[in-house]
């Protein structure tokens, strides 16, 4: 059972990493999933540098900012999957996997609650009472 859990919940985060990489690759030549729905504030966004460099828009920092976010999502999501399919032994017996993915997935909930929308949030939530009960299940 644990390792079914383990499984569900890191693939939640997978998919959910390659569909934002997905959804942001698509914006980079046709902004349609992340680009403001007035179209005149991207326009804004791509003429506006950042405080941090005068040569980076913020445009070009958003959608960087979610490819990161994207490949954050999947190299959690496919490490734990690979964790769950090939050795969850490890997660039953290592705190550190479990600490690790229990902390990570709260972090997205919240984040997912703060500033997203109801899909991540669901999303999340899957994941993080999968492995809260893959947890408890090692210690029971």
């Amino acid at each position: 059972m644990a390792q079914i859990l383990i499984v569900v919940a890191a693939y939640v985060f997978l998919l959910m990493g390659v569909a934002h990489g997905a959804l942001t690759l698509r914006d980079l030549k046709r902004p349609r999933a992340f680009t403001p729905r007035d179209a005149s504030l991207r326009q804004v966004m791509q003429q506006s540098s950042i405080a941090l460099h005068p040569a980076i828009n913020l445009w070009n920092a958003w959608l960087g900012f979610s490819m990161t976010h994207s490949l954050g999502l999947a190299l959690f999501g496919g490490g734990f999957l690979y964790v769950g399919i090939f050795d969850p032994n490890a997660f039953a017996t290592s705190w550190l996997l479990q600490i690790v993915a229990v902390v990570v997935s709260a972090v997205y909930l919240v984040v997912s609650i703060k500033f997203f929308f109801v899909k991540p949030v669901m999303g999340s939530a899957i994941g993080l009472v999968g492995f809260l009960i893959a947890t408890a299940l090692a210690y029971a």
